[in-house]
């Protein structure tokens, strides 16, 4: 299920929310790489499943009623050879506005596991299903409750309401990305966006602190690393799968990056 929805918006302590995307979905088998931008939060909790999420360099373990909320300029992936079932929330952010004290908010990776959310994303998942008179309402109430409760788990609180326009061209370059990091190129992108492809690269300077090659590179370093550690495919397989002239190129570039060889660095991160 997805929607995106720019009539949800809300405010927490002067920090301007407004949803992007709204999704239940089931993932098995299967690595999910993501990095998002400037000025975003996205909010996930596990319904049912067992697996792993992969944040920065830290793995933690995923299992029903557990929750993970993910920062501006953070990347994870999420592992698993199970079946997981998700409710993922995504917003876009405006903090210009924000009481300062109330601005590590917006910084703070949330880990935790609290099984009174299940029945909040659940109401949500209805409401967006039905529309029935005043769901927007009931929608915009229950997303601050889930948020309330995640900060207020890791000991902060806030309050207030009110609104801001959805800036829809950074979530759609996510979206992009995640799924088509291995053979989409500025130009495709560019196009894509109508925009210059000088303005693009001035976009993703200033929204991801990289360029679009770096960030390209980073989604090819991760997707590599996860299926080395998790997975038992062939190096020529990895190789193949991103789009490698040949094993020894790919080799070549993963040894520049992370200072081992792909066989080294599976040996050496072997059980994780």
């Amino acid at each position: 299920m997805f929607i995106s929805n720019d009539s949800i918006k809300f405010m927490i302590a002067k920090i301007f929310f407004t949803l992007a995307e709204f999704k239940y979905y089931s993932i098995r088998n299967k690595i999910s790489y993501n990095y998002h931008g400037k000025e975003t939060i996205e909010i996930n909790y596990i319904v049912s499943g067992n697996g792993k999420v992969k944040i920065n360099n830290d793995i933690i373990e995923l299992e029903a009623n557990s929750y993970f909320v993910i920062p501006e300029f953070v990347p994870y992936s999420i592992i698993t050879n199970d079946e997981l079932n998700i409710y993922s929330v995504y917003f876009i952010i405006d903090k210009t506005s924000a009481f300062e004290e109330y601005i590590p908010f917006l910084t703070k990776i949330y880990i935790g596991k609290d099984e009174s959310l299940e029945y909040l994303f659940k109401t949500i998942h209805s409401e967006f299903m039905t529309k029935k008179l005043g769901y927007n309402e009931i929608v915009t109430s229950t997303f601050k409750t889930i948020f309330m409760n995640v900060v207020r788990n890791a000991g902060m609180s806030g309050k207030r309401i009110s609104y801001w326009p959805l800036e829809s061209l950074q979530f759609t370059i996510d979206k992009i990305l995640a799924s088509e990091f291995n053979t989409i190129t500025i130009v495709d992108l560019a196009n894509r966006l109508n925009m210059s492809i000088r303005d693009l690269q001035r976009y993703f300077l200033k929204n991801y602190n990289k360029s679009f090659s770096e960030l390209k590179k980073n989604f090819k370093i991760e997707y590599a690393k996860n299926r080395l550690i998790y997975y038992n495919d062939s190096i020529e397989k990895i190789s193949n799968d991103l789009n490698f002239s040949s094993r020894e190129h790919f080799c070549y570039f993963f040894k520049k990056e992370t200072g081992q060889t792909p066989l080294k660095f599976r040996k050496n991160n072997m059980g994780i």
